[in-house]
């Protein structure tokens, strides 16, 4: 169906291209709030220039009706103050205020409290949030209770508001009430229910762009990077150390750190998703230690650490997780991590304690450096920077305690935190605490 075709369409958007003009060319607004903006104007209009007419030839005094015209035109013409700015709030607080000065002097001279147009001060609310969202809904909902309880101070101290409405006049403002009310609320759930349709269509777009975009960076590229990572780890072998080999062992570690990225961004997206499949069994923690002992075996000679762990104490114990996800993605994450901040020479300690009936604690702990308060705070956020070198300069990537936990929750568990930074010859280092479900074989 073509807009020209509905001429109150075509005047519609004929009166939006005029109003957002230059909001349109610098694009420095979302273009919905126009559309909520002349929307409410044009519905609220008719009530407000209705009340108007009404307070001129039945109330006996000119007041009302003549703030009743000024505050309808003001309302009136409120959108025009797009082509000068793009502050939304402000000017919904124009078109709102205009309405609560044109309702509180019709209520006034209809017997203040006991006016039936107080009740108009509800709508105000709903018109803010539509438009500003929680801030408008809040500044309208106070502003309104504000001016009701005046009425209501006003009205149990004694003072009585002159009442000059006829009562052919009292007829048409309670029919305008009742109606009014049907009118508005039906537009502003209907504009509301529009807008939010038309935001997750636009969520929905942006999220298949996002996926495809994934698809593209953290998929197929990591396969051509994987290939060069192997392959500059063989040339590295291959090659004699000389300064030449210096540049490649910096090459392979970048692209080491590059492909560790993707495949940790690649499981993130996954968890995030629903994709990860996670079917909980029971799994012996000893074989896990000694599975990431083993991964390990390299980073741990390394920088001469050692894995202190009771076998026999343990060997009965098994934990309700993923197999995979919780050798690699959870015991192995913490175990680097544990590995990269330790001094050489020491140890990493793995306690294992009853919380409660069919609950176990992990924890690992090592002397590392330690982690400050706003570290800890931050480290499951990926959206903040907690990546850090290791005590020989080892790089990682920020991802990796992210993962962990989005793991540990899935699987019913939960993690904490504990570090501490070593000064003035204290002792230091983080301990981190697995809670998960188990039993004894």
């Amino acid at each position: 169906m073509q807009i020209k075709r509905i001429p109150a369409l075509r005047w519609y958007f004929a009166i939006y291209n005029f109003v957002s003009y230059h909001r349109v060319r610098l694009n420095d607004i979302d273009r919905r709030q126009i559309h909520a903006q002349i929307v409410t104007v044009l519905c609220t209009g008719v009530l407000m220039w209705s009340y108007a007419i009404l307070a001129s030839f039945t109330i006996a005094s000119p007041v009302p009706g003549f703030v009743g015209l000024a505050c309808s035109l003001v309302h009136l013409l409120s959108p025009l103050m797009f082509r000068f700015t793009n502050n939304t709030y402000f000017i919904s607080n124009v078109l709102l205020g205009a309405g609560i000065i044109h309702q509180s002097t019709f209520t006034y001279f209809t017997g203040g409290f006991t006016s039936n147009i107080l009740i108009w001060f509800g709508v105000l609310p709903l018109i803010g949030g539509v438009i500003c969202a929680q801030k408008g809904a809040i500044t309208w909902s106070l502003t309104s209770a504000i001016v009701a309880l005046g009425f209501f101070i006003l009205h149990v101290s004694g003072y009585e508001c002159p009442n000059l409405i006829t009562q052919t006049g009292f007829v048409w403002s309670h029919a305008l009430l009742v109606f009014g009310w049907i009118f508005i609320s039906t537009t502003l759930v209907v504009v509301y229910a529009g807008l939010r349709q038309h935001t997750e269509e636009l969520l929905q777009q942006q999220g298949q762009k996002i996926d495809d975009l994934f698809r593209v960076l953290f998929h197929d590229l990591a396969n051509p990077l994987g290939r060069i990572t192997i392959g500059l780890s063989l040339a590295k072998k291959q090659l004699p150390a000389t300064e030449g080999s210096r540049g490649l062992e910096i090459a392979s570690q970048a692209s080491e750190a590059m492909l560790e990225i993707t495949q940790n961004i690649r499981k993130m997206y996954a968890v995030s998703k629903g994709k990860a499949h996670v079917d909980l069994t029971m799994v012996s923690l000893n074989s896990a230690v000694e599975y990431v002992t083993r991964v390990f075996f390299n980073e741990l000679e390394r920088k001469q650490l050692a894995i202190e762990y009771h076998y026999d104490k343990n060997a009965g114990l098994n934990l309700l997780v993923e197999p995979v996800s919780f050798n690699n993605q959870v015991l192995g994450n913490i175990i680097s991590n544990a590995i990269k901040f330790s001094p050489i020479g020491s140890k990493i300690v793995i306690n294992v304690y009853p919380v409660n009936q069919g609950t176990y604690a992990v924890e690992i702990k090592d002397s590392g450096i330690g982690m400050p308060e706003v570290l800890i705070k931050n480290l499951f956020d990926i959206n903040k920077k907690t990546s850090r070198p290791g005590t020989m300069g080892e790089i990682g990537t920020g991802f990796g305690m992210h993962i962990m936990k989005s793991f540990v929750e899935m699987y019913g568990g939960q993690v904490a935190i504990e570090s501490l930074e070593g000064q003035n010859d204290m002792p230091s280092g983080t301990t981190v605490r697995l809670i998960l479900k188990g039993e004894w074989s």
